[in-house]
């Protein structure tokens, strides 16, 4: 019975060894993933100051979510709390903004990385890849405009689950994501059809994907499923957040309220154009 006793006890002892090092492994694995710096030069980009840009810029950052995921006065949010995965700020901009020029502003917003060269691991960077000049432009003003407040510190806290997807490339960096995204070269405000393809790469993309295939992980559709909406049922959509049949879509609906509410007639209709066409090409392509 002892000797049965001793071979359990260093069966036991031998798996938690062998626990220890994975975990320790993970560990260390992940936090040289966090660590990593990214040799994206930062550029010369200047952004203006006048109150025309201003204004644009809060325009943009409300249907960009900006001012929904820093909050409307851009001192920050617990942005994603998940347990055993991570609990992630978005950190308060109206405190950090002075601290970044211009064309490191710039470098966090259109490539994912931080002034000190890391990663940021949420904002939707893949998205504002497409932001023109003159858009960017407008929104570091705005941000710049919003007096300096106390709020949400920066906060990267990845629990077991979360460096095991770090690990294992579930779990990315945003300015490793970014490097596949080719930005649009072509915009002609003019033309519904590429207004509405510049539209919804840059507002919608975040939650439905680069070719606007879906993601299981935020429960969101394919948009071919513009498809099922009428131009009724598409603009009560985009300005109330309520489905076919007053439904109510979740993250859909929230997005809507708080961000696509505030875009233009002319926007929506411009965004419905460019559904519409990926719609007709069976959406396998962007036109």
């Amino acid at each position: 019975m002892k000797r049965l006793f001793r071979i359990l006890a260093i069966g036991v002892g031998a798996l938690a060894a062998i626990a220890f090092g994975v975990a320790l492994f993970v560990y260390v694995a992940s936090e040289r993933v966090v660590a990593r710096t990214y040799d994206v030069p930062v550029t010369a980009f200047q952004a203006p100051r006048d109150a025309a840009a201003i204004d644009a810029g809060r325009h943009l950052a409300t249907i960009y979510g900006c001012n929904n995921c820093h909050a409307p006065q851009l001192n920050g949010t617990a942005l994603y709390d998940a347990p055993g995965i991570a609990r992630i700020s978005a950190p308060n901009v109206s405190r950090i903004a002075p601290e970044y020029s211009d064309g490191e502003l710039e470098r966090l917003i259109r490539h994912g990385v931080k002034r000190d060269g890391t990663s940021t691991w949420i904002m939707p960077a893949t998205m504002f890849r497409h932001l023109t000049d003159d858009d960017l432009g407008n929104i570091i003003a705005y941000v710049r405009s919003v007096p300096a407040i106390d709020g949400v510190e920066r906060e990267l806290t990845l629990r077991p689950l979360g460096r095991i997807g770090v690990v294992t490339h579930k779990f990315q960096p945003v300015a490793l994501q970014v490097r596949d995204i080719e930005p649009l070269r072509t915009l002609d405000r003019s033309d519904p059809l590429s207004h509405g393809r510049y539209l919804v790469m840059t507002a919608c993309t975040e939650c439905h994907g680069s070719r606007l295939e879906g993601s299981e992980i935020v429960k969101a559709p394919g948009l071919m499923i513009a498809a099922a909406y009428s131009p009724g049922d598409f603009s009560k959509l985009m300005r109330t957040g309520t489905g076919i049949g007053d439904r109510e879509l979740g993250l859909m609906s929230e997005a809507a309220r708080a961000r696509f509410a505030s875009f233009s007639d002319a926007e929506v209709v411009a965004v419905r154009t460019y559904l519409d066409a990926f719609v007709k090409q069976g959406g396998t392509s962007l036109p």
